[in-house]
């Protein structure tokens, strides 16, 4: 699935984002299989929807409190040293714009 260059241009103009032919239908075909996975999750998700009286007295939605349960900064390392890039003792990433 290939987005619209048109949809793009629309997108880029709103956004404010200088983009040439180029890198417009790079992002097309970036994002078209992006688009179609979450149509899948979609597709999925909406075919599991039960009643809630279905579900008997099961909670739908559990909340809990949220407590950290390790020190700070015992996986830094570990994190750091499976990533692709760091720099400074932080991920470093692709540039975006």
């Amino acid at each position: 699935m290939e987005i619209d260059i048109d949809i793009i241009k629309n997108l880029a103009k709103l956004s404010r984002v200088d983009m040439d032919e180029k890198e417009m239908r790079e992002i097309g075909d970036t994002f078209g299989p992006i688009l179609e996975y979450v149509g899948q999750v979609k597709e999925v998700s909406e075919s599991n929807v039960t009643n809630h009286e279905d579900i008997g007295d099961v909670p739908f939605n559990i909340m809990r409190e949220d407590t950290v349960t390790n020190d700070s900064g015992e996986y830094t390392e570990k994190i750091l040293k499976q990533a692709p890039g760091t720099e400074n003792g932080f991920l470093k990433v692709k540039q975006i714009l």
